[in-house]
């Protein structure tokens, strides 16, 4: 602005000056003298006049002189005039540039938390929101912890949780031949045709595979301790009647203790299944294969023993390798052919030898060695597979005569096995392939581990084991299952004797005849399929409510001898109406 008005005064006083020189530019040449003779001449000629006219010019010049003051004079106050409207527009300018820096300064420390009152809101405010947030997910927590304390999967007792498990049982089944047992098939006893109980069915109903567990989990430094205890009423006490009171005893079916460690080496002890079962996923106790089968006996070809063991496992690359060692309870199952001779039954001895006292009615072997089990298995990410050995140790004694001292016969046994659990179609399929093969009768249906020779020694019978089928899981609620199944047993010294009497197992009345033919056939192999059903009609806090059937065909073999090679056929259908736990 001030640059503006400086640049107009200038401008004007250039034009008066202009102005003023050229009115005297014409004065100068009238001045001037004359530039000739003639011109000299003229000049004093025109004299008087040019006198006057001169005096005019002056006038009029010192009148524009004046004007020309006057006009500076004016425009210098004028310019005075906006100098100072200058200043004060400067002196407004930094009084507003001071505001504006004053307000800068106090946003920075707003910005900056230098302002004790803001800062103090503000850790208010952050401690509300936290206390909030903290509120919130203690509400939250409350909510989901809720379900647990109304309905709680285990109860505390100090650093120890207690889980209680097990199902409540009504079961009924239907045999074509009869047998006088519970739920619990004996499958190598199927009746032949010359035994009265071949030509009677049986229809039972029982609540005695109910069952009931407990759970104990804890810790001990970085060690995880689990205890098991399982227990159903399918026990033989003495006293047991269906005929009133139905009073059974209940019986052990699992106890043992576990320590793991975070290292991948589990130390377990008790009675359990046997490591030699079939497990479903790595080697974990409760992580067995038991076919879904109602029948407490379990299907034919499906190796296992439920028994005192001590296991070590060793979990491998990410625990998809696992392997483990057990030393556990032995037991020997002898059959002493017919053409033994009762010089040496008569002296034989640790084989089967009868209890004593409140176990009088149990059968023992006298045993010389645990059973030693070794197994491998490898969970890859799709599906369980495993292989296993076994090795076994057998004795008997023949007692002492009038004329020779007696003698323990001693033999060495064992045996290998294979499985595999392949997830097919989504997983909503299991394929299921078992299959095993040496002395291991007693994990069996056909339960042979020795034949009795003629002398009285001790021959190992080997025999062949497999299981194949499907389980198969449709909807949450449906399960269906399906398998076949064989077990085999060679001839082996009197065992499958040729010359052994079958003649006397194809007609009833023989059986009772004094002079009948006798019926002792060697089982050759016991062959059978099943199939059958689990439905869950509940499944939820309240625990699981489900209903079951299935249907058994079993045959049973054997080994020709002189009249022939009887069979017995068997037909069972079960169904079962359980409520689980929760």
């Amino acid at each position: 602005m001030k640059v503006d008005l400086y640049l107009l005064s200038g401008a004007l006083a250039l034009g008066v000056l202009c102005v003023g020189q050229a009115a005297l530019g014409q004065t100068g040449d009238a001045m001037k003298g004359p530039a000739n003779k003639a011109e000299a001449r003229a000049h004093q000629k025109s004299k008087p006049a040019q006198t006057a006219a001169t005096t005019v010019s002056r006038e009029d010049l010192e009148q524009v002189k004046q004007n020309i003051a006057d006009e500076r004079r004016d425009e210098q106050q004028r310019f005075d005039a906006l100098q100072q409207h200058n200043q004060e527009l400067e002196q407004q300018l930094k009084s507003t540039e001071d505001r504006l820096s004053a307000a800068q300064e106090q946003l920075g420390r707003l910005s900056t938390k230098e302002d004790p009152e803001i800062t103090s809101l503000e850790s208010a405010v952050v401690a509300l929101k936290s206390s909030e947030g903290a509120t919130s997910a203690y509400v939250e927590q409350e909510k989901k912890l809720l379900p647990q304390r109304e309905h709680p999967l285990a109860l505390q007792y100090k650093s120890i949780r207690i889980t209680p498990g097990g199902f409540f049982a009504a079961e009924a089944l239907y045999r074509s031949h009869a047998e006088n047992a519970d739920i619990n098939t004996t499958w190598n006893s199927i009746p032949y045709d010359s035994q009265v109980m071949a030509h009677l069915g049986e229809f039972r109903a029982t609540a005695r595979q109910t069952r009931l567990s407990l759970r104990t989990d804890s810790t001990a430094g970085n060690a995880a301790i689990t205890g098991y205890f399982e227990t159903d009423f399918l026990g033989s006490g003495s006293g047991a009647s269906e005929v009133q009171s139905n009073g059974y005893s209940n019986r052990i079916r699992q106890l043992w203790g576990r320590v793991q460690f975070p290292t991948g080496w589990t130390f377990a002890g008790g009675q359990m299944w046997s490591l030699f079962t079939t497990s479903r996923t790595g080697i974990e106790n409760l992580g067995e294969f038991a076919t879904p089968l109602i029948d407490g006996s379990q299907m034919i070809g499906n190796d296992y023993a439920r028994q005192t063991a001590f296991r070590v496992t060793k979990a491998l690359d990410r625990s998809k390798v696992t392997a483990a060692f057990a030393a556990e309870n032995a037991a020997t199952v002898g059959v002493t052919p017919a053409n033994v001779p009762s010089s040496v039954t008569n002296l034989l001895a640790g084989l089967s030898t009868t209890g004593t006292g409140a176990l009088s009615n149990t059968t023992y072997s006298t045993n010389v060695a645990p059973d030693l089990i070794a197994k491998v298995a490898f969970d890859p990410g799709f599906g369980h597979y495993e292989i296993k050995a076994i090795g076994r140790t057998f004795r008997d004694r023949i007692d002492s005569t009038a004329t020779t001292k007696g003698y323990n016969n001693t033999v060495l046994g064992g045996g290998i096995g294979a499985a595999a659990l392949v997830p097919v179609f989504t997983k909503k399929v299991t394929y299921i392939a078992e299959g095993t093969w040496g002395e291991v009768g007693r994990y069996g249906a056909t339960s042979t581990d020795v034949v009795v020779t003629p002398s009285g020694a001790l021959a190992p019978e080997k025999s062949l084991h497999a299981i194949t089928g499907f389980e198969t899981h449709p909807s949450t609620r449906l399960d269906w299952y399906g398998y076949a199944s064989d077990e085999f047993l060679p001839r082996n010294f009197g065992y499958g004797l040729k010359t052994i009497n079958n003649s006397g197992c194809f007609i009833e009345a023989s059986a009772t005849s004094s002079t009948a033919p006798a019926c002792s056939p060697s089982t050759r192999n016991l062959e059978g399929a099943t199939t059958g059903f689990w439905y869950r009609f509940y499944t939820g806090t309240a625990g699981t409510v489900q209903y079951g059937a299935n249907y058994v065909y079993i045959v049973k073999n054997t080994w020709v001898g002189e009249g022939g090679a009887p069979r017995a056929v068997e037909n069972v259908i079960e169904s079962s109406f359980r409520y689980y736990l929760p």
